[in-house]
């Protein structure tokens, strides 16, 4: 807090669960893209049978093609809904690239943090992409 009078406690949980009834949280399931991050690391573990996930994450042509193209979408898209729409296809490529590479979403939101307290910045401009 703003008078620096409080401690806080960042845990990266092991295991199945941290309350009593053995979940992740005392509060109830945990929703959003924590969830989908958990569930794409158990198909990464075991996937049922003809999983698209699964072979996302054993097929790297296949995802890096679906990141180029759900991140062609987004930049095209022009309606809410439709920006909407194209960020939560082009997340949930992203998170499987994560969950494929071992990545956990608290370091993606480490990077985030760590980013918006820059005192300096870069200018922000898109790299050009060579094909040779």
């Amino acid at each position: 807090d703003c008078d620096r009078d409080t401690l806080r406690f960042k845990v990266v949980q092991a295991g199945r669960g941290f309350c009593h009834l053995d979940t992740k949280t005392c509060w109830g399931g945990i929703n959003g893209l924590p969830t989908l991050a958990e569930r794409l690391k158990e198909r990464k573990e075991n996937a049922p049978e003809g999983s698209y996930t699964k072979r996302l994450l054993t097929d790297h042509d296949l995802l890096s093609a679906k990141l180029i193209e759900e991140a062609q979408e987004l930049a095209e898209a022009n309606t809410s809904a439709d920006t909407a729409w194209e960020t939560a296809d082009l997340l949930y490529f992203a998170l499987v690239a994560m969950v494929k590479n071992d990545v956990h979403l608290y370091q993606v939101e480490q990077i985030l943090t760590k980013r918006m307290l820059a005192v300096t910045r870069r200018p922000g401009n898109a790299k050009t992409r060579s094909d040779s």
